[in-house]
């Protein structure tokens, strides 16, 4: 201590000594007032050190000059204290507060330093947004991991949780499924779901949509036929569904639009596993797994006699019933994501949607169900031409619930509440497609800090 008091009392013998310090070095009495003060302080703070001489530190943090003060952490303490300070450009201060006590103990000077630590501070932000960024990828990994462990399939609702835990289930073993749903729920994405979760997954799966194939062809289409079996055949003949699904699963789609005819042939071919080519006369075998699907009650084409009962009980037995999507809304918002982030990337373009947007598309009924809902993200991302998509590039038959929307009519939360919300979606939305703050900072309109600062207070990775 008494060297600090030699210091501050023989100042003249050490004047070359201070101002030759590149540091910020000042010195105030207990009340604020600066009493001495080093050439480095003025540069640091762009003012003259002369300037300071006599001011008070309460004033001029008033002023803007810097912000937090020393002394009174100091005078509080009676203690070293270090703290970051900002300067009046922003830039950013490590700052160390000493106290100075006389003979009888008493606190006469704070002597504070600092130091620019800015270029550091940019660097720590650097890294921060490096860890946030490598957060992000780990959590994209394991939603990845998951929609492959789920073949891709979007379930946040708690009836298509059940219905892919089932399909999980029966997929161990050869029984025959039957998917029903209506048009446009996604039985064929659940079809090749289970079969990539058998042990048939290596083979092939082979579609056949019986209400596409005529009815004159059908037979022709899954047993194939010999050359010159009828006319128009092609020479060489021709191998037929069932044979290319060996080993694997093949998938009976529409099966309630076969013919009585037709159903017959199905029948037989699901019991004995073996028939004939078109115009052939050597049986064939092929192993393969059933799994059909349709839209259409079979229960009751079975009560009408359009549709065999027998069939139908080979058919059926593991049926799944895939909810429409207007009976799982859980599933929309992630299902519009998903197609947002696959037509961004397939067609080369960034798009987001709106607040309105994503109102509407929740509450719509989706009569089509997720092929609709699919359709109109793929027609939105090719035909808006702005970054953000609004309600106005909706086509007229969705846009009455977004007329009557508005974040305004929610009375429900504060002001504040609906600013916070907003802004939490868009730079969710942000973080989607742009890979760095940097680039979000640049769409939004606002600092890079800022943007990280945002992203950690709403804890979006």
């Amino acid at each position: 201590m008494n060297k600090w008091g030699v210091y501050l009392t023989e100042w003249n013998e050490y004047k070359a000594i201070f101002h030759s310090l590149q540091d910020d070095i000042l010195v105030t009495d207990r009340n604020g007032i600066i009493v001495k003060v080093s050439e480095g302080t003025g540069m640091v703070y762009g003012v003259k050190a002369s300037d300071l001489m006599g001011r008070s530190v309460y004033e001029l943090e008033k002023e803007g000059l810097f912000t937090p003060l020393a002394t009174p952490l100091v005078v509080k303490e009676k203690k070293r204290v270090t703290f970051v300070q900002t300067g009046p450009d922003g830039r950013k201060l490590l700052v160390t507060g000493l106290p100075v006590f006389n003979d009888s103990g008493e606190l006469v000077r704070i002597v504070s330093y600092s130091h620019d630590i800015t270029e550091l501070m940019e660097i720590k932000a650097g890294m921060e947004e490096m860890s946030s960024e490598m957060e992000r990828v780990r959590s994209e990994l394991e939603q990845l991991k998951q929609q492959q462990d789920d073949g891709g399939l979007i379930a946040r609702s708690d009836s298509m949780r059940k219905i892919l835990a089932t399909g999980k289930q029966v997929a161990g073993v050869d029984v025959n499924v039957l998917l029903l749903g209506e048009s446009g729920v996604g039985k064929t994405e659940l079809a090749r779901y289970i079969h990539s979760k058998s042990e048939r997954r290596e083979a092939p799966f082979i579609e056949v949509n019986c209400g596409a194939i005529p009815e004159s062809l059908f037979e022709a289409e899954l047993f194939g036929y010999e050359d010159g079996a009828f006319t128009g055949a092609r020479k060489g003949g021709r191998i037929g569904l069932a044979e290319m699904a060996a080993s694997g699963t093949l998938f009976l789609d529409e099966i309630g639009e076969l013919s009585p005819q037709n159903q017959v042939k199905v029948l037989k071919l699901i019991q004995e596993k073996r028939f004939y080519r078109l115009g052939g006369r050597k049986e064939i075998s092929s192993d393969f797994r059933i799994i059909s699907a349709t839209n259409k009650d079979l229960e009751q084409a079975v009560r009408e006699k359009v549709f065999r009962e027998d069939l139908y009980f080979r058919l059926n037995v593991v049926p799944l019933v895939i909810p429409p999507l207007r009976e799982r809304k859980e599933d929309i918002l992630p299902l519009i994501q998903s197609f947002v982030d696959h037509f961004c990337k397939a067609y080369k373009r960034k798009r987001i949607l709106n607040k309105v947007v994503i109102h509407e598309l929740t509450q719509h009924v989706w009569r089509g169900n997720v092929r609709e809902l699919m359709n109109l993200i793929e027609r939105l991302i090719v035909t808006s031409d702005a970054f953000v998509i609004h309600e106005e590039d909706l086509p007229s038959t969705y846009k009455k619930a977004a007329e009557g929307y508005s974040e305004m009519n929610n009375f429900n939360e504060t002001l504040q509440e609906t600013v916070e919300k907003v802004e939490k979606e868009r730079l969710e939305q942000a973080r989607r497609y742009f890979r760095t703050t940097t680039k979000i900072a640049e769409a939004l309109g606002m600092s890079q800090p800022t943007v990280v600062r945002k992203l950690k207070k709403y804890r979006i990775k």
